[in-house]
């Protein structure tokens, strides 16, 4: 993110350098940083899933223990990191989440339209279970956040989540979009704007 950007805090790693150490510990074989570096981004992972998979994705997706598994599954590609700038651990475990589990669903698909032999345990064991959807941790933050994002209008929520949380840059935003870097770069700054004040003061 650009240093001149105002910040919107459910968005942003306050303590990044500490969650660096996390994914060095990981690295080393420290089985712990697994589950402290997945509390840490557990509410930030989940808004990302709200906003970035339809309902139909998210039936499989119906409980805490599926998203843990699902999360800690696709941490298993942090020795891959790379450092690159501010939010950029963030940004790589989001992609990382919302792609497993689309694979996860594109498994389930498959299995259920061949439909010759009924899913095995394996098969079924992370792909969907009963239960209620996972809630946020911090709801007063991540719930204010998700309802205030929603109530935008559509051209600037996502441009909001193309560059929040996909991570892209303002040139790959203009390239998306069809729109010239200053035009995008103005639109930004008018959508932050705009979800600060539709998430109001805090109670």
């Amino acid at each position: 993110m650009d240093p001149t950007e105002p910040p919107v805090g459910a968005f942003e790693d306050a303590f990044e350098s500490e969650s660096l150490e996390l994914v060095r510990r990981i690295r080393a074989g420290d089985q712990e940083a697994w589950n402290e570096l997945f509390d840490r981004y557990h509410d930030a992972l989940l808004l990302a899933v709200r906003m970035r998979l339809g309902e139909g994705l998210r039936r499989h997706l119906q409980s805490e223990d599926v998203f843990q598994s699902v999360a800690l599954d696709a941490f298993k590609a942090l020795p891959g990191f790379e450092y690159r700038g501010e939010g950029s651990l963030q940004r790589f475990l989001r992609t990382l989440v919302l792609n497993k589990i689309r694979d996860r669903a594109d498994t389930y698909g498959a299995l259920k339209r061949a439909g010759d032999e009924p899913l095995s345990e394996a098969h079924r064991e992370g792909l969907a279970a009963p239960g209620s959807e996972p809630g946020y941790r911090d709801p007063e933050t991540y719930e204010r956040l998700e309802r205030a994002l929603k109530s935008l209008p559509e051209e600037l929520r996502e441009v909001l989540l193309l560059r929040q949380v996909e991570g892209l840059s303002h040139r790959e935003l203009a390239a998306r979009t069809g729109r010239g870097e200053d035009a995008v770069r103005k639109l930004y700054s008018r959508a932050l704007a705009r979800l600060t004040l539709a998430m109001g003061p805090r109670s």
